[in-house]
């Protein structure tokens, strides 16, 4: 996967597990150091506890997941601006893991990427929940609400307010973009939508007024 930053703006995205697990294909919760994974329709049942622990190397890290059934290990290897992710699975069932595992590696991939890309977005500046963007479009909100996702998780609402009273809201649960709100003095439009954070693109954003100057907020639901 061909990522927009090296290693360093990787590695930062790593070291904060509790931000970025939630997104990981098959997730199911996260407490302390404990990760519940889940996979659906597979042919036993792989929902069951793991400890994280996390080791670093040049240019790489190491995701350790280990349960009572067996030891997950995720690793995530720079070339360049290329990440290779390798997802393998030692313990019951292994000859009927590798759909799931090459599903687990890819979906990694794809929210690593999409977290890094995150990281461009147009924040001036963003402390605890409130912050200012300017010069939004269509092309840079996805990367806007990413960011929020990163740093509050997979519920949320992100508020906005132009000096002129546009406001705008966004609403995020269980990691998909739900509702698009706008308001311009008496007029208001409500737009309804059910996309993955990870994969949101440009077309929801098209046509919002959206090139000023905004104060932001955003908080948990």
């Amino acid at each position: 996967m061909e990522l927009p930053h090296s290693w360093d703006g990787l590695q930062v995205v790593i070291s904060e597990p509790e931000k970025t697990l939630p997104f990981f294909p098959y997730f199911e919760n996260l407490h302390g150091d404990t990760v519940r994974f889940k996979v659906p329709r597979f042919i036993f049942d792989f929902g069951y506890e793991f400890k994280l622990a996390i080791g670093f190397m040049r240019n790489g890290a190491v995701y350790t997941f280990t349960g009572e059934k067996g030891v997950l290990t995720v690793t995530f290897e720079m070339h360049g601006n290329r990440l290779k992710v390798t997802a393998s699975w030692a313990g019951f069932g292994e000859l009927f893991m590798g759909r799931p595992l090459e599903t687990f590696a890819r979906g990694i991939a794809e929210a690593m990427k999409e977290f890094c890309s995150s990281m461009t977005c147009p924040v001036v500046k963003f402390n605890g929940n409130e912050g200012e963007v300017e010069h939004v479009t269509p092309e840079t909100a996805p990367a806007l609400i990413k960011r929020i996702a990163v740093e509050l998780g997979k519920d949320f609402i992100l508020e906005g307010w132009a000096e002129d009273g546009t406001y705008l809201a966004a609403t995020v649960r269980d990691g998909n973009l739900k509702e698009l709100k706008v308001r311009y003095g008496i007029k208001e439009s409500l737009i309804d939508a059910d996309i993955p954070v990870i994969e949101l693109g440009s077309e929801p954003f098209e046509g919002l007024p959206l090139d000023k100057r905004f104060k932001i907020k955003a908080r948990k639901l």
